[in-house]
């Protein structure tokens, strides 16, 4: 039987924007019922427009094969550790810039090995 732990870490920093209005930061949850497996979101403040949105793993210039971009959503198609590493969603509108990231770590254990002779 193999146990399988996924371990992640979700926190938050602000690259630019306007104090008055526009973003102020974005950060990155796991989604309650999600379309894959492993989804996450990437939230801004309520209420902004005109947002576009953007993923990126931190040491790839483009997300790797096994994990898709859609809009504010980011989904792990497989559960595999090549996936693990730091997710940036980057969100910018008209008036700034925000990022949130993501630390993705799975572990694979392998417990309970049972043969017979």
């Amino acid at each position: 039987m193999q146990l399988c732990q996924i371990m992640f870490l979700l926190f938050f920093y602000f690259l630019s924007g306007r104090a008055q209005e526009g973003l102020q930061l974005a950060y990155v949850v796991s989604v309650d019922n999600p379309t894959y497996d492993q989804e996450y979101q990437c939230v801004t403040e309520p209420g902004i427009e005109n947002t576009n949105y953007s993923w990126y793993r931190q040491d790839w210039s483009e997300l790797p094969e096994g994990v898709k971009a859609e809009g504010d959503r980011l989904h792990f198609l497989k559960e595999t550790a090549d996936l693990n590493g730091v997710y940036i969603c980057k969100v910018a509108n008209q008036y700034g810039e925000a990022a949130g990231s993501l630390y993705y770590h799975r572990i694979n254990q392998i417990k309970g090995i049972h043969s017979e002779l």
